[in-house]
């Protein structure tokens, strides 16, 4: 699939009128990925406590840090999950230390969550639903446009990290899957 110059700059146009600062956009072999601001090598990225000690005094200006790893240093926009649905069967677990045998599922992209296909329906899964690799987990929307996240392992969701409506990041964590044997 090609995107055109028009199309283009509709996407461009419609993250201008945004806060976002990072759009990937994937379909089929096309890969589209807007960063807004300047391009900072990826050796360079600091956490933000250094670049705040290594900052000249109000001479440069403000640049935006992005952390190396989603769990390294969040940002402070970056909702912290406090959502964590569990089951009964398992105790309620956090996505910095999962058990052994736990995968964790992240957001492909930034946007907002949505685990039904639509409103008012059934959830896509449940804690404690077993999932195959290509299983639908939920959808991330980005600019009216649904994209569908699979859990890509074999097992069972053992947490969910967020709730339906939630505006996640680029990495965040959504679900937990527990390794099939």
């Amino acid at each position: 699939m090609d995107i055109d110059l028009e199309e283009l700059a509709a996407i461009i146009e419609q993250l201008d009128k945004t806060e976002f600062t990072d759009f990937l956009y994937e379909k089929g072999e096309l890969r589209l990925h807007v960063r807004r601001g300047r391009h900072i090598p990826e050796g360079a990225i600091q956490s933000p406590a250094a670049a705040v000690a290594a900052a000249a005094p109000a001479a440069a200006p403000p640049v935006a840090v992005q952390p190396a790893e989603p769990a390294a240093a969040p940002a402070p926009a970056a909702p912290a999950p406090a959502v964590v649905i569990s089951n009964g069967h398992s105790p309620a677990m956090s996505p910095d230390a999962l058990p052994a045998g736990h995968i964790l599922v992240t957001a492909p992209m930034l946007g907002t969550y949505y685990g039904a296909p639509k409103p008012g329906e059934p959830a896509f899964v449940q804690v404690g639903d077993a999932v195959s690799a290509d299983a639908v987990l939920c959808i991330v929307e980005v600019m009216k446009l649904m994209n569908s996240v699979t859990a890509g392992a074999a097992g069972e969701v053992a947490a969910v990290f967020v709730k339906d409506g939630d505006l996640v990041e680029f990495e965040q964590p959504l679900f937990a899957i527990r390794a099939a044997a």
